[in-house]
């Protein structure tokens, strides 16, 4: 009898170091990843690192792969710990498994997005005849941002489904409500008062035009938008600086604009 419960003693104890040598750690590496990402975020808001480093490199790349590896740890860790000690080491297994699968479930997400939406990162209401940016916001954009063109189209290179269109047969497709506004336009002072409102810095502005940037609160990346103003109609343009793919959020921002300036 005694023989029997040092055996069963040795083996329990063999069992809970098992599981508080993997269930523990599995945990600490599950958050690896959500915390790379949050440094990745705050380096590049505060100008630290580059977006391109920041958003493209390490966040798309380097933490969907550590994730990926968490993840398959913290599996078995549950495994593990499911039959060696379920109470006392299943809770880490599982938060680990939480943890890591929402990081991938945020990643997957990200990518359907991504997939559905055009590869643009600009919108405007007239193509026709452009809305154009003055050279010192130019300048403020820097080297790295993307080009202002007149008549800019999708590479033949980039999305099957989009590659070859220009971007104002895009956006009729897929910001429609992104038409000038006709009639009585409002005063430069009263445009500026609005994007000030709506969160954005004015940049600058004259009778006819005003310009301003406006700053993604979590990374940081920025987007300038024009807003031209003829005396029987306005139009606007907003255009990322480094965002290959907006989203839709140039989009929103001019339409929510655009209401602003009917009402």
């Amino acid at each position: 009898m005694t023989h029997f419960d040092g055996e069963t003693a040795v083996d329990t104890g063999r069992a809970g170091k098992k599981g508080f040598g993997f269930a523990p750690i599995a945990f600490v590496l599950s958050l690896f990843a959500p915390l790379t990402y949050l440094t990745a975020m705050l380096a590049t808001r505060t100008g630290y690192i580059s977006y391109d480093l920041g958003f493209n490199t390490i966040a798309l790349n380097y933490v969907p792969k550590m994730a990926t590896v968490a993840m398959i740890l913290s599996a078995l860790s549950l495994l593990i710990s499911l039959f060696k000690a379920p109470k006392t080491y299943g809770p880490w297994a599982l938060g680990a498994v939480l943890v890591s699968g929402s990081v991938l479930a945020g990643y997957y997400a990200y990518e359907l997005r991504l997939k559905s939406s055009p590869p643009i990162h600009e919108v405007a209401t007239n193509w026709e005849r452009p809305v154009t940016f003055s050279t010192k916001l130019i300048e403020a954009r820097g080297p790295a941002a993307h080009v202002v063109e007149d008549a800019p189209y999708v590479g033949r290179n980039v999305a099957y489904e989009w590659a070859g269109q220009s971007l104002a047969a895009i956006n009729a497709q897929t910001c429609p409500l992104a038409s000038s506004v006709t009639g009585h336009t409002k005063d430069a002072e009263a445009v500026a008062r609005i994007l000030r409102e709506q969160g954005y810095v004015v940049f600058g502005k004259s009778d006819w035009r005003v310009e301003a940037t406006w700053e993604d609160p979590w990374w940081g990346n920025k987007s300038d938008i024009v807003v031209r103003l003829d005396p029987d109609k306005t139009d606007i343009r907003s255009v990322s600086r480094e965002e290959a793919v907006d989203l839709g959020g140039n989009c929103q921002r001019v339409t929510a604009l655009i209401a602003r300036l009917k009402s």
